[in-house]
């Protein structure tokens, strides 16, 4: 009762100095902002109380419910017609306060760019790495807090929330349980590569290619066969898909081995009339492929149509 007096007494001492008063919708607990955003009013049993007005410099948030300072991005006051940002924080109100004020409210995390609050949603088993009424928008997307919905990245303003780059940042991607699959195989970081086709850093010498944009995982794909349907591996180094004999052998690949042969032409190990292996001060240079109808020729180390060829690939019998 010595709350409510009080309450009451401020009516009488602000109610002189202010010509517009609000209506209270309800006798609960409600915050109603003054139309030149200088303050609020504090509806107490169904009676609106005139608070004191913000400190000098500062100017009260209409969505926020708390001062802000004038000139920053968090000033949401509709006088200016200004087009920044709506970037409020949790004030002094807890998130269960304010969903008490409204159960539709949609409320950006404080200092997460992709979380944010929807009182209508209630938890009755929170998951891992959640809060009660806490969500996520999907990667790589962002909470808008203009538009209070989740939007592509690039047309996001984060303002002071931090703006996850590596979709493992997301609560929503992490593993709710001990035996998952770690995040970083199922969603890889693309942070610091190039736009476009990248190495897949958990499948190292693998058929697996990742495609990033601007720093974001966008998706993974598997490397085909070549024109002449040869399985191919994605090579780190080259940032392309290559044919098996270019992959090294401790990779799971057929590369010719030209360690102590001197420089020159040799066949394929694993077979293959067709191409052969150029080898130079001991490492393995590049494959030649032969022309239609051409064979490679051991005795003479290049491509000749196989009826005029030697070797176990030549149409010659005695060479």
């Amino acid at each position: 009762m010595f709350i409510l007096s009080a309450l009451l007494s401020m009516v009488c001492v602000f109610g002189a100095a202010n010509a517009w008063e609000p209506k209270c919708d309800s006798a609960g607990f409600q915050i109603i902002p003054k139309p030149d955003c200088s303050g609020y009013y504090l509806c107490v049993f169904g009676k609106p109380v005139p608070m004191p007005n913000c400190p000098p410099g500062s100017i009260f948030s209409n969505s926020a419910n708390v001062c802000v300072p004038e000139n920053s991005i968090y000033n949401d006051c509709k006088d200016d017609n200004s087009d920044r940002p709506i970037i409020p924080d949790l004030g002094p109100l807890t998130i269960e306060e304010q969903c008490q004020i409204n159960s539709n409210a949609l409320i950006p995390h404080p200092t997460e760019c992709q979380a944010y609050y929807n009182c209508s949603m209630v938890y009755k088993y929170i998951p891992r790495y959640f809060e009660q009424h806490l969500m996520e928008c999907p990667y790589p997307e962002y909470f808008n807090a203009e538009t209070k919905q989740c939007e592509h990245f690039e047309n996001v303003k984060c303002g002071i929330r931090q703006a996850f780059v590596n979709g493992c940042d997301y609560k929503r991607y992490r593993c709710p349980f001990s035996n998952c699959i770690p995040c970083h195989v199922r969603m890889p970081s693309c942070e610091g590569k190039e736009d476009g086709i990248n190495v897949y850093e958990s499948r190292l010498w693998s058929p697996y290619y990742v495609i990033c944009y601007k720093g974001r995982f966008v998706s993974s794909g598997v490397c085909k066969g070549d024109s002449k349907g040869r399985t191919q591996f994605f090579h780190p180094d080259k940032n392309q898909c290559v044919p098996l004999d270019e992959i090294p052998r401790e990779h799971g690949g057929e590369m010719p081995d030209c360690v102590g042969k001197k420089d020159g032409n040799y066949p394929y190990d694993f077979g293959g009339c067709d191409s052969f292996a150029v080898c130079k001060d001991g490492q393995f240079l590049n494959a030649v492929h032969c022309n239609a109808g051409e064979v490679f020729d051991t005795f003479v180390g290049k491509c000749e149509l196989k009826e005029k060829a030697c070797g176990p690939c030549g149409g010659l019998i005695n060479c």
